[in-house]
């Protein structure tokens, strides 16, 4: 199975940033980009019929601007890319995204929280970088002055899961 960077998407601009990284990450080692949008119901919203339906069409405005951003910040980019969509805890779909894909590493968009508010809310990227045996990029802000061509950025190679890590 051909290698892959899997990127979450969800419209905002720290996504968009995560886009354009990712896309630079895999045009370098010469991966397939799988853009991700995972529609995600928060538990508090689904507890009541009066605010399921209207968090069900947010979720759709939400989609359709994560493919129009997409397609926007990775047009002209020769990337081989695709954009899935998976409902779910966004952590785990991207997760089982990257699994499926043979993914050398999962990029998101991600801002600092405050500790307690993480708590209570769960992050993403707090999630992944925990629970994710991978390689993990979370990109904050407008990094872009990163070039992962240029080699001011990490590098990032595709490489069998069959290999081995030697000890120091």
């Amino acid at each position: 199975m051909e290698r892959s960077v899997i990127v979450g998407v969800d419209g905002t601009g720290d996504s968009r940033n995560a886009l354009a990284r990712a896309a630079e990450l895999a045009r370098a080692a010469g991966l397939t980009l799988v853009v991700v949008y995972v529609r995600h119901i928060p538990v508090l919203a689904e507890m009541s019929s009066m605010t399921i339906g209207p968090a069900r069409q947010n979720l759709d405005l939400i989609e359709a601007e994560a493919r129009r951003a997409s397609e926007e910040v990775l047009q002209g980019t020769g990337v081989d890319w695709e954009f899935v969509v998976r409902s779910g805890d966004p952590a785990h779909a991207l997760m089982a995204m990257a699994d499926d894909r043979s993914a050398a590493a999962i990029v998101v968009g991600g801002r600092p929280h405050n500790a307690a508010l993480s708590g209570l809310t769960g992050s993403v990227d707090a999630a992944l970088v925990h629970r994710f045996p991978g390689s993990v990029l979370i990109v904050r802000g407008d990094d872009s002055a990163w070039n992962a061509a240029s080699g001011s950025g990490p590098a990032l190679r595709a490489v069998s899961s069959q290999s081995t890590r030697s000890s120091d």
